[in-house]
């Protein structure tokens, strides 16, 4: 009998799911941290989202999660956040997340220069940063470069930081539902062809304030056509800080796990967690949970 086109029999994978039997799912590493690690670990071939209001953290949320695996695991990472341009900046926000603490003149007990230039170097070996200067940051683009990387640096994952700063090419689409859900399967395909960890994060619109002067916690409806979102990414994450309008100085901070797709992953839920800024880490009952 002739296969059909583009049909994966059972037969084909039986060894695979054999594996499973006697091994169980293929281990997804997480970040030491149990209370977070039960609920998520990112998985290579699958896409994530981050969202959360503008200005209150999530990439450096994003930060403190890729320099942990830098540290662990020796994984490589490249961004395009032209929101943190200019670079520099975003590779010392790695050396200080690293040492743990403010590593400018602003801090008399800062590292020695000896010691910022070996870890400096070390983010270089680890962190790469995309910036075009001439051509426009399409998605289609940016994939090339993400996919130069990869192959020439050996990259494990990569990152949109955020979604609203690509030149998105809606007009091409119907809808913008329509384009949304083109561009998120081009993803998808692009991280598991290339079994990488892939990153994107978005703002939601704009919210309206509670009785108490702060913002409720975005949901995945509140970003631009939500349901799509929804139907096409693995993992929704959205990180909140519940009193950062009427008290900016508090750290408390919370981590919603909206959607997680597979089990081997994590799970639904949420938890609490505090930036300490003076450390440039985050914190989890009350313990810097650095490695």
């Amino acid at each position: 009998m002739k296969l059909l086109k583009d049909v994966i029999y059972g037969i084909d994978v039986k060894e695979q799911a054999l594996r499973i039997y006697d091994e169980g799912y293929a281990k997804v590493e997480g970040v030491g941290i149990p209370e977070l690690d039960e609920r998520f670990k990112p998985k290579r071939g699958e896409v994530t989202v981050l969202t959360g209001i503008g200005n209150y953290g999530k990439s450096s949320f994003k930060k403190w999660y890729q320099a942990m695996r830098i540290m662990l695991y020796g994984e490589k990472f490249a961004t395009f956040s032209p929101e943190d341009n200019p670079p520099e900046e975003y590779y010392h926000d790695f050396v200080e997340i690293i040492l743990g603490c403010d590593c400018s003149p602003a801090n008399p007990h800062r590292p020695s220069k000896q010691v910022y230039e070996y870890v400096y170097d070390l983010v270089c070996h680890h962190v790469f940063y995309v910036y075009p200067k001439d051509v426009s940051p399409t998605p289609q683009y940016i994939m090339e470069v993400f996919l130069e990387l990869i192959v020439k640096e050996n990259v494990d994952g990569v990152d949109i930081d955020p979604f609203n700063q690509l030149t998105n090419e809606y007009q091409k689409f119907s809808r913008s539902d329509k384009y949304l859900e083109w561009v998120l399967s081009v993803f998808s395909r692009f991280a598991q062809i290339n079994n990488i960890f892939f990153w994107i994060i978005a703002h939601p619109v704009k919210m309206i304030k509670a009785s108490d002067g702060n913002y409720p916690c975005p949901d995945v409806f509140d970003l631009t056509d939500g349901a799509m979102w929804n139907n096409k990414l693995d993992n929704i994450l959205v990180y909140h800080r519940p009193f950062a309008q009427i008290d900016t100085n508090n750290p408390l901070a919370e981590v919603h796990f909206k959607k997680i797709k597979k089990k081997s992953v994590g799970k639904r839920g949420f938890m609490t967690i505090e930036y300490i800024w003076n450390t440039r880490r985050f914190f989890i009952n009350d313990l810097n949970n650095w490695l």
